[in-house]
């Protein structure tokens, strides 16, 4: 008996297939948290406000200094 296949001929994802019977689950719902363990991952909206602030300010930083890189190459390049 052939794999089940897409319209497209892919084939058929079956979750969990190919892991260790030690790390399936029978939970099917992806993501969701174990009953027995609690759910801590809420934040203050203050805090999310600084996390976020901070990633922001980390990306524009690296960009500024990536740009900073690549205009120091452009300007080397047209001495030569």
């Amino acid at each position: 008996m052939s794999d089940p296949t897409t319209p497209s001929g892919l084939p058929v994802r079956v979750p969990q297939a190919n892991l260790a019977p030690t790390l399936r689950t029978e939970d099917t719902s992806p993501g969701a948290p174990p009953d027995d363990e609690p759910d801590d991952t809420s934040r203050p909206p203050e805090e999310v406000q600084r996390i976020m602030g901070a990633y922001q300010r980390g990306t524009r930083r690296g960009r500024s200094a990536a740009a900073g890189r690549t205009s120091e190459r452009s300007t080397e390049g047209e001495d030569e």
